[in-house]
C-alpha cells in the first residue's frame, strides 16, 4: 500500500521528496547489485548454453547422417540412350552395388478396357444395377452402381466415376462423327493379375449393353463374354535383363534387382538382326545399364560433415569469446558463454580425436592420407583428387574410416554424448541455472516488497517532521509577530 504523502515537505517548503528518492534509489542499487544483475547475468549464461546445446545438436544430426546404415553407398547410374525419348529410368536405393546390365523393354503394362456402340446417349437406360469385378483372391475388388429408371449415358458415366467404392474404372463417351456414341470402360488396373475386368448387369434389359467380360483360348485369342467389345487385355510389364526376362504389373520394377527401381516409359527401340543361317529378323535393341560409386555426391557429404565441423568450432570460438577493453572500459563484445572454459574443452576434445584417429590399416591410416586436410586454426577441408583416388583404390578403408563402429564419427558423437545426452553436463548445467534465476526472481521480489514498505516508512517518517517543522514555523511566525506589535505599542 502507498503513502497517503505525495509530496515531501509541501508544508514545510524543505525539499524532503528528494531526500526520500536518494535513500530509496541507493537503496534499490544495493539490491540490484546483489540480485538482479546476478540474475542477468544467470540468464545470459543460460542463453549460452542453450546455443551450445543447438550447435552440438546440428553437428551430432550430422554425425548420425554419416554413421547411418549405407550413407556412402552412393550410386551413380548411367544409361545409353535417347535424352530426348527414353526407354526407362533408374534411380538406386542405400542398398544398390556396382554393375552393368543390358536391359530391353519388351511389354508395357496395360489395363483391361471395353467399349460398346450406343445409338441414343440420350435415352432413360431403366432402372437396375451394374456391379464391376476385377481380380481374384486377396486382389478381388468389386463395387455397384445403382442405375434409376431416367438415368442416361452421361448420368451414368457420372455415377460410375464418383462412386465411392470405385477401385479405378474410369468411365467415358467418345462421339463419333456420324453423331452416334461409343461408351468407354478402362479398368484402371494394370497387369495380369488385374485382367479380368468384368461388369454384370442386373434389371432393365438395356443395361445389358453394358456387361463386359472375355477369355483367353490356348493360343491366346481373346473372346468377349459380355456385350462389350474388349479394347484390350490387361498384361503385365516385361522387361529382358541379360538374357532372364522381370515381370511387373506395374511399369515399375522395383527392387527386381536388388537396390534399383526401373520404371519403363516405352518399348524398346527395335533393330535388324542376322542370324546365323544368314537370314535376317527383327527384334529389340537392348540399351546398357551401368550403376557405379557416385564420387561425387560421396565428396559433397564428407565435405558438409567437415563444413559443419568447422562452423561448430567457429560458434564455440563466438560463444567463449572474451570481452575486448577501451582504456579500462570494457566493450561488451564478448560471448554468451565469455571465458568458459567447455567450449575450449569440446574443440581440444574434437580437434584430438581427429588428429589421432587411426583405422590401424598401414595403406589408410588416417583420413588426412585419404585428402582431409587442417590448417593452423584447426579447421578442416578436403583435398578432392586425393580423395577420390582413395576411393577408388580403398572404398571399403574410407567408409569405414567415416562410417564405421570404430570410425572417426561414431567416436566424435560419443565424446559429445556426454554433453548432449538427457541428464548430461549442459542439461543439469540448465537445470541449475533455472534454478538459480528462479531463487534471484524470488528475491527482487522481496526486495520489491521490502522497498516499498521502506518507502512507507521514510514518507511517515519526513511526513511527521514536515509537520512539526510547519508547526513550529506557524508557532515561530506567530511570536515574531506578537513580538513586533508589542515592541510598537511600547514605542
Amino acid at each position: 500500500m502507498g503513502s497517503t504523502i505525495t509530496s515531501a515537505g509541501a508544508a514545510s517548503g524543505i525539499d524532503f521528496e528528494s531526500i526520500i528518492t536518494a535513500s530509496v534509489k541507493a537503496k534499490k542499487a544495493q539490491y540490484a547489485s546483489r540480485y538482479t544483475t546476478k540474475k542477468e547475468d544467470a540468464q545470459i549464461e543460460l542463453t549460452g548454453v542453450g546455443k551450445l546445446k543447438s550447435n552440438l545438436s546440428t553437428f551430432k544430426d550430422m554425425l548420425d547422417k554419416m554413421t547411418s546404415e549405407n550413407a556412402f553407398n552412393k550410386r551413380s547410374v548411367t544409361i545409353k540412350q535417347s535424352t530426348d525419348d527414353p526407354v526407362f529410368t533408374c534411380s538406386t536405393k542405400d542398398d544398390a552395388s556396382n554393375g552393368s546390365y543390358n536391359v530391353t523393354v519388351t511389354q508395357l503394362a496395360s489395363t483391361t478396357s471395353y467399349s460398346t456402340a450406343v445409338a441414343d446417349s440420350t435415352a432413360a437406360l431403366g432402372a437396375g444395377s451394374l456391379t464391376f469385378s476385377i481380380g481374384e483372391g486377396d486382389d478381388a475388388k468389386t463395387f455397384t452402381v445403382e442405375v434409376d429408371e431416367e438415368d442416361t449415358l452421361e448420368s451414368l458415366r457420372k455415377k460410375i466415376n464418383s462412386s465411392a467404392e470405385n477401385f479405378g474404372v474410369s468411365a467415358n463417351i467418345m462421339t463419333l462423327a456420324d453423331g452416334t456414341s461409343r461408351f468407354m470402360l478402362d479398368s484402371g488396373q494394370t497387369g495380369d493379375k488385374f485382367s479380368n475386368f468384368s461388369v454384370t448387369a442386373i434389371g432393365s434389359d438395356k443395361l445389358n449393353a453394358f456387361t463386359a467380360g472375355h477369355t483367353k483360348d490356348a493360343d491366346g485369342n481373346v473372346q468377349k463374354t459380355g456385350a462389350m467389345d474388349v479394347v484390350h487385355v490387361g498384361q503385365d510389364a516385361k522387361i529382358d535383363v541379360d538374357g532372364v526376362t522381370l515381370t511387373s504389373d506395374t511399369n515399375v520394377f522395383d527392387d527386381k534387382i536388388k537396390g534399383l527401381s526401373i520404371t519403363v516409359n516405352r518399348l524398346s527401340d527395335t533393330e535388324t538382326i542376322t542370324n546365323s543361317d544368314g537370314t535376317t529378323s527383327t527384334g529389340y535393341k537392348s540399351n546398357s545399364l551401368t550403376v557405379s560409386t557416385d564420387t561425387g555426391a560421396l565428396k559433397s557429404m564428407v565435405e558438409d560433415f567437415l563444413n559443419t565441423y568447422n562452423s561448430l568450432r567457429t560458434n564455440l570460438d563466438n560463444l567463449s569469446k572474451r570481452n575486448t577493453y577501451t582504456d579500462g572500459a570494457s566493450n561488451d563484445d564478448g560471448g554468451y558463454l565469455a571465458g568458459d572454459s567447455t567450449c575450449d574443452v569440446i574443440k581440444q576434445m574434437m580437434s584430438g580425436l581427429i588428429s589421432s584417429f587411426t583405422t590401424g590399416n598401414p595403406e589408410m591410416g588416417s583420413i588426412f592420407e585419404m585428402g582431409v586436410k587442417m590448417d593452423n586454426d584447426g579447421n578442416l577441408s578436403l583435398d578432392s583428387t586425393k580423395f577420390e583416388n582413395a576411393l577408388k583404390n580403398n572404398y571399403e578403408q574410407v567408409v569405414a574410416a567415416f562410417s564405421g563402429d570404430d570410425g572417426l564419427c561414431k567416436q566424435l558423437s560419443n565424446g559429445l554424448n556426454s554433453y548432449t545426452k538427457s541428464g548430461g553436463i549442459l542439461a543439469l548445467r540448465e537445470d541449475s541455472l533455472n534454478s538459480t534465476i528462479k531463487d534471484y526472481t524470488n528475491k527482487e521480489d522481496a526486495a520489491a516488497t521490502y522497498l516499498e514498505k521502506y518507502e512507507e516508512s521514510l514518507r511517515a517518517k519526513y511526513g511527521s517532521l514536515d509537520s512539526m517543522i510547519a508547526s513550529m514555523n506557524t508557532s515561530l511566525s506567530y511570536l515574531t509577530s506578537a513580538m513586533s506589535s508589542t515592541s510598537s505599542s511600547k514605542s
